[in-house]
């Protein structure tokens, strides 16, 4: 087999760190890129492209003895991602940022990059797997990314690679160790990589008018109407919040729905969340689009265990997914991926949950 050329998208954490490894020790040339996608960023949030993360990047490509490359992408991350995640607030939604990153920049940017540099294919530090041309789940459940990989089509999964998909994170790390990656022990970003200390409001805020629905404090409401407090702005919020609503009663109260119209955030009991179907829209498909009415497992939060459900596709283009049982919390802006077993069929942002 001839000898390939790969580019590998290097963020200076330490998946990447290892799948740049592992295409260099199978006989690849490997190109290290990273991505520096806010403007100004002194400190690293996880994959922004701080001078911490690219120092660390850099590094670690001295240390494989691969070429390595920062491209700028601010701009394109501005329009395609930063953009879209505060409409989403301030228009009641709780957004995912991480999807439209993967299918904007990573698989978009990145794999028209890698085909002008003359490359066979994009790796990165993913937790997924990808066979026969569709994406699988990780091996490991507890790392597993393919939610967010959910909207690639067949040409990003033509060219992807996911080196460390079939590994835990200590595998991952061990190796890392292994080869004396600077990398080996750096501690994970849990947050929204664009979002210092996960102030979610103050980010909204200072991106958008301080009267916007998002910021602007207003009403608490139960689904009759009645006024039981005031929030702090509907970006502090997303369905099934309980804590910070600042509510007395006998009975806990949870964030239900959020109606940017009213500038109100919509509480009730437990018993409210739970959702018998959602629509789903922005459909994408792994491959040809199932025909009519079929059976899959669908997952509506990162976390979320994949509940069984029957999928109806809609003359409009959206999908309606019907539980077996009924599921918590559907948030509207959030990503509801298709499985069938390992294999992601599609997925789509979800618009609205019924009772």
């Amino acid at each position: 087999m001839s000898r390939r050329r790969v580019l590998v998208a290097m963020s200076g954490g330490v998946d990447s760190s290892v799948a740049a490894a592992f295409v260099r020790e199978r006989g690849d040339e490997a190109v290290g890129v990273t991505m520096k996608i806010l403007a100004r960023t002194e400190t690293g949030f996880g994959c922004c492209g701080s001078p911490a993360d690219v120092d660390d990047a850099k590094r670690v490509a001295e240390r494989l003895g691969i070429v390595h490359y920062v491209s700028d992408m601010a701009e394109i991350f501005a329009s395609k991602v930063i953009r879209p995640y505060l409409d989403a607030y301030l228009g009641g939604t709780t957004p995912n940022p991480c999807v439209e990153c993967n299918r904007s920049l990573k698989f978009g940017h990145l794999l028209a990059l890698s085909e002008a540099w003359g490359c066979d294919a994009v790796a990165t530090g993913h937790y997924a797997r990808i066979e026969n041309g569709r994406l699988l789940k990780a091996l490991d459940p507890a790392k597993d990314q393919s939610y967010f990989l959910y909207s690639l089509g067949a040409k990003a999964l033509s060219r992807a690679e996911f080196p460390v998909g079939s590994l835990s994170k200590d595998a991952v790390r061990a190796k890392a160790r292994e080869l004396g990656l600077k990398t080996a022990d750096k501690a994970e970003s849990m947050e929204t990589c664009f979002v210092p200390n996960r102030d979610v409001r103050g980010f909204v805020a200072a991106h958008a008018d301080a009267a916007a629905p998002g910021i602007a404090s207003g009403p608490i409401r139960d689904r009759e109407g009645r006024e039981l407090g005031r929030h702090t702005g509907l970006a502090s919020y997303t369905v099934g919040q309980r804590s910070g609503l600042g509510l007395s009663g006998p009975e806990p109260r949870y964030v239900v729905r959020l109606d940017p119209v009213g500038n109100a955030l919509i509480v009730g009991g437990t018993d409210e969340l739970q959702a018998r179907a959602i629509t789903v829209g922005a459909m994408t498909w792994s491959g040809e689009p199932p025909k009519g009415t079929f059976r899959a497992e669908v997952r509506i939060r990162h976390r979320h265990t994949p509940a069984a459900a029957s999928i109806e596709q809609n003359d409009d283009g959206t999908a309606t997914m019907r539980f077996d049982e009924p599921q918590r919390a559907p948030a509207p802006g959030q990503s509801a991926v298709i499985y069938s077993g390992d294999i992601v069929v599609g997925g789509g942002t979800i618009l609205r949950g019924d009772l």
